[in-house]
């Protein structure tokens, strides 16, 4: 998996530790092997929306499609009096009542994949024992379009053609996909928030803002970014302060994976930079020895703020984090 570079130097030693973007990831726990599409260059003179794959209609309908089987906790699908579609086909299963989620949403999910006819899941959710997360941005189209329109709380199969999967990257031999193959998916939508969610817009201020090092311009709820005071004594060793404390269920310990929104600034204010530069929320795992590690405990939409004391290599800085969502760690969530 791709790690993001950002241009902080010392952002990046926070980052890398354990941050991953949202634009180049292809999920965010466990092994999956959810494709992600090829991310290239556009050639000069092209636009991004030259480069954007248009938008397919897939056919919502029951017919031909495979059942879903459990057993022992885990789904799989049976295909004996199935028929392979030919088109993208999704089938709701179980319709919810949330909003309906869009192309460019980070999704949380439980899911099993097939080959169509396959009597083995090539990649399971339900196998690794916790849901998952990741932006239908950086997913096949064939998922993107499937799922774009239905509601949170919705269980659904997903027919992909071998045009709108791995197909167009030669298969996935890893996998055990070939290049023509048809893929199937049970996909339980648990969740989904859009790349510039924030936290918490009720949080309970903790911190007085006239009592941080930092001045902050924009309010609970909303993208923010932090500057560092005159004169504001650079940090010693790692701290956190929470400005504002939400209502929401705690971040989990070590392997709980945390999703996130940041403003970050070098002491002197010589550089700056925020998650939404980077295509919005960003996510790390919790133990992974970044800084982030200091939001265990945290309640989800809070507000953090983070110093970081310099080093050779790196300047003190200070991180504005708002916290948007959590996947607990696997013995967190039993």
């Amino acid at each position: 998996m791709k790690r993001q570079f950002v241009a902080l130097a010392a952002v990046a030693s926070l980052v890398l530790a354990g941050c991953s973007s949202n634009d180049d990831e292809q999920s965010t726990t466990g092994e999956e092997t959810i494709a992600t599409e090829d991310v290239t260059t556009p050639e000069e003179g092209t636009t991004e929306e030259e480069t954007t794959p248009a938008e397919v209609e897939p056919l919502i309908s029951d017919e031909g499609m495979p059942t879903i089987v459990e057993e022992d906790g885990l789904k799989f699908l049976e295909f004996e009096a199935a028929t392979e579609p030919d088109q993208l086909q999704v089938s709701v299963v179980e319709e919810g009542d949330g909003r309906e989620i869009t192309r460019d949403d980070f999704v949380f999910v439980d899911y099993s994949g097939m080959v169509w006819g396959s009597d083995t899941t090539f990649d399971s959710s339900y196998e690794r024992g916790q849901e998952t997360a990741f932006p239908l941005s950086g997913v096949v189209q064939g998922w993107r379009d499937g799922l774009a329109g239905q509601k949170i709380g919705s269980t659904v199969i997903i027919s992909v053609p071998a045009d709108l999967g791995y197909g167009p990257m030669g298969g996935n031999e890893t996998a055990g996909i070939g290049e023509s193959d048809t893929i199937v998916f049970i996909v339980e939508i648990h969740d989904a928030i859009s790349d510039d969610e924030v936290g918490d817009p009720e949080a309970t201020e903790v911190t007085p803002l006239d009592e941080l090092p930092v001045d902050i311009e924009g309010g609970l709820g909303e993208l923010s970014t932090v500057t560092v005071k005159d004169g504001a004594d650079e940090p010693e060793e790692l701290e956190s302060i929470v400005v504002a404390e939400s209502d929401g269920e705690e971040v989990g310990g070590p392997g709980s994976v945390v999703y996130f929104q940041y403003s970050a600034a070098t002491w002197e204010n010589s550089q700056t930079e925020a998650s939404i530069d980077f295509g919005g929320v960003q996510n790390t795992t919790i133990g992974a020895g970044s800084a982030f590690d200091v939001l265990e405990g945290v309640p989800v939409g809070s507000r953090v703020l983070i110093l970081v004391p310099g080093d050779e290599e790196a300047p003190a800085m200070a991180a504005l984090v708002d916290v948007v969502a959590q996947i607990p760690a696997v013995e967190d969530s039993e």
